[in-house]
């Protein structure tokens, strides 16, 4: 998936303008790219991605933003051949003795619960790999962008930018694991506390106030080491995932003497459901 299509405000985007006009029918649908991205592509029928997205819906826990929100898509009985969203939610606001803006308020709602249930495939139905438990921490990654500086073959620091989604309510923090012992340095959006463990470091990140589920929250640090590294012939650049993320980016900046050669590797650990992604640096 681009960029775009795996940030939450896109998919977010998508999913207000499928309530519009005559709600999820297949010509609107299969034009939304972000929500086609992750509802598992175009290349299935309509009626299973509407028994899919369906299935989303219902899985909310809320019932009255949950049928508030099939109304609007025009996805329960009785209000598939209503022409226009504000009519379907006439007939509807008749019916519950509700008001146009608390229906809209409880779909506004709704999505924004029902953006993350699709971006995590927690819900029955979802397009594969799903089933899956609450991802570790509770959190979405939503981007990682990462610098990594070397000098003259020595590390010298990683800069990181990491925007999370928060799949719990009230979370009060993010931990970051390292594999040496690593100074963490925040530059905006969280407090550092650090813990060493053996051969490693377990930095706990802690937000200014606790995160609402769905909230996102973007933070900036760098991390450096406590001892400086002896100049070496390789290293790597990398970064192993336990959180789902949608979006990773690697920079590395030489200083001084330039390697020979650079390559990517990404490796799988299925039983810990772990993806490490690095880059590996000679200069030999």
């Amino acid at each position: 998936m681009t960029d775009q299509s795996n940030n939450i405000e896109d998919l977010i985007t998508d999913l207000m303008y499928l309530r519009k006009g005559p709600g999820f029918i297949a010509n609107r649908v299969y034009e939304a790219s972000t929500f086609m991205s992750v509802i598992g592509g175009k290349n299935q029928i309509f009626e299973s991605i509407k028994i899919r997205f369906t299935a989303a819906i219902r899985s909310l826990p809320d019932k009255k933003n949950v049928e508030a929100l099939l109304v609007a898509y025009g996805l329960l009985p009785g209000y598939e051949t209503v022409a226009l969203l504000k009519d379907r939610r006439a007939k509807y606001g008749k019916l519950v003795k509700r008001k146009y803006d608390t229906l809209s308020d409880r779909e506004v709602a709704a999505i924004k619960e029902l953006a993350i249930r699709l971006l995590t495939a927690y819900y029955s139905g979802a397009p594969l790999p799903a089933g899956l438990p609450l991802p570790h921490g509770g959190f979405l990654i939503d981007y990682l962008y990462i610098t990594t500086i070397i000098q003259d073959r020595r590390f010298v620091e990683h800069q990181q930018t990491r925007r999370v989604i928060s799949l719990v309510q009230g979370v009060k923090g993010f931990e970051y694991q390292s594999s040496e012992h690593t100074r963490v340095i925040s530059l905006d959006g969280v407090e550092v506390e650090t813990r060493h463990i053996k051969n490693g470091a377990i930095h706990k990140l802690l937000f200014p106030v606790p995160l609402k589920r769905g909230q996102p929250h973007k933070f900036n640090f760098k991390e450096i080491l406590d001892e400086p590294e002896p100049e070496l012939n390789e290293d790597f650049a990398g970064q192993s995932f336990e959180t789902p993320t949608l979006i990773y980016k690697q920079a590395v900046v030489f200083k001084g003497d330039k390697p020979h050669i650079i390559w990517h590797m990404i490796s799988y650990r299925v039983l810990y459901d772990r993806v490490s992604q690095r880059t590996k640096i000679a200069w030999k």
